[in-house]
């Protein structure tokens, strides 16, 4: 019991404040690129080649986004997952305690908080993923880095695989829709505009549950990316660059140059698939996906290997510090909040511009949004120790009043006397 009650939530010492500054660059991306499923039917949009890009800055942003973010943070997002859970694993293996058992009872809290999310608020919802996921990581969390290397590849090969063998089918087929099929297509997402607009919350909920039986054929393959990031995560902190950067700064540019290298024909595939896509069964939809699960991972990793070459400046290191490491350090919190924030902005109980904004004016708002989440958590953190839901996980987790459950942050006499 003692052991048990001697490990809990990190400490402030044993931070890596690296990770948190990226989980915070991350959770920007992840905005950026969601608010156009919080804002339009994108969903369905897509699949009937219809844009809600009107003007000449929405195309710019469009295209902006599609490049840089798109596929690019959600990669990152679960690389740090990885590398969360090598780093839960480890600590527990050195307390002593069954980490295994209270790591299943984190990822079944994660998965309540994912269904709680994804059923009564938002059908974008990426926790039930990582929750379902992360138990393959227990079957992988002591393989070299070599083995976590090499099913990365491997993972990540499967969809790319798949969606260039479908565009090269659907090639040789006829495509084109009729006049009344575009109709068609065009009534359904008025409808859904309406919904999400000006419907009860009954109306809501009923066509979110319609949106997550559509959303859930496309995250089959999402599975695999996700899936190939945890490995690549573990790959890295199995590596020690993440505890040991400034002695492997001459591999960190090596892996920034190949990461790079490798994306860019990933980023030609997708944007020669965007350019000419016109419908969900074009070989073009196919191609692009294929040039986004490419380009995503990859992208992502040159992303994260900059960061770390830029944060070896102790005067950007410092910065960065101050005003997104308490972002990063309240992921789970400000993940949700970007939820709760946007339908309120879009649905019908809040301001209801749900089909009202297009790709310009949706990234003013996440950088109107992710401007408030910057100095919320900045405030948050200098009185509280951890995130509010951040806090309810962790108690939710470890179960034990005892084990530093409330929430105001510990005084330095209490810290003293821990020692």
């Amino acid at each position: 019991m003692d052991k048990q009650l001697r490990y809990g939530p990190t400490s402030q010492s044993e931070r890596i404040v690296t990770l948190d500054v990226i989980r915070a660059i991350a959770l920007l991306g992840i905005l950026s690129v969601n608010m156009k499923f919080f804002s339009t039917p994108t969903l369905q949009a897509e699949m009937a080649g219809v844009s809600y890009a009107n003007s000449i800055l929405d195309h710019i942003s469009q295209w902006f986004l599609f490049i840089v973010a798109d596929f690019k943070f959600i990669s990152m997002f679960s690389m740090l997952f990885g590398i969360g859970f090598l780093l839960f694993m480890e600590r527990g293996k050195q307390s002593g305690i069954d980490v295994r058992r209270l790591f299943k009872r984190r990822l079944l809290i994660l998965l309540c908080f994912g269904l709680i999310h994804i059923f009564f608020f938002w059908y974008g919802d990426i926790l039930t993923f990582y929750a379902l996921l992360g138990f393959a990581l227990l079957l992988t969390h002591e393989k070299k880095p070599s083995y976590l290397l090499k099913a990365s590849f491997i993972t990540i090969s499967i969809p790319i695989i798949l969606f260039l063998s479908l565009a090269l089918l659907l090639s040789s087929f006829e495509q084109g829709s009729s006049p009344a099929q575009q109709t068609t297509n065009q009534n359904e997402l008025n409808r859904i505009i309406e919904v999400y607009s000006e419907g009860s919350l009954g109306d809501i909920f009923t066509q979110r549950l319609n949106d997550i039986s559509v959303i859930m054929v496309g995250n089959v393959f999402l599975f695999a990316l996700v899936l190939t990031m945890f490995f690549f995560g573990m790959y890295l902190w199995k590596t020690k660059i993440f505890t040991h950067t400034s002695e492997q700064l001459a591999r960190i540019r090596k892996m920034a140059v190949t990461a790079l290298l490798l994306a860019i024909p990933g980023l030609i595939l997708a944007v020669a698939g965007e350019m000419y896509v016109d419908g969900g069964d074009s070989p073009w939809y196919f191609l692009q996906y294929a040039g986004l699960f490419m380009s995503g991972p990859t992208l992502s990793v040159f992303y994260v290997m900059s960061l770390l070459l830029l944060l070896q400046n102790e005067q950007r290191l410092t910065a960065a510090v101050k005003f997104l490491q308490p972002t990063g350090k309240m992921a789970l919190t400000n993940y949700l909040m970007q939820t709760l924030l946007c339908t309120i902005i879009f649905y019908s109980f809040g301001f209801g511009l749900f089909g009202k904004v297009g790709p310009f004016y949706g990234l003013l708002i996440t950088i109107f949004i992710y401007a408030l989440q910057i100095l919320y958590s900045y405030y948050w953190m200098k009185k509280f120790q951890y995130g509010p839901m951040e806090w309810l996980w962790r108690r939710l987790m470890y179960g034990k009043l005892e084990w530093k459950t409330t929430i105001q942050r510990e005084s330095v006499a209490t810290k003293q006397v821990s020692k």
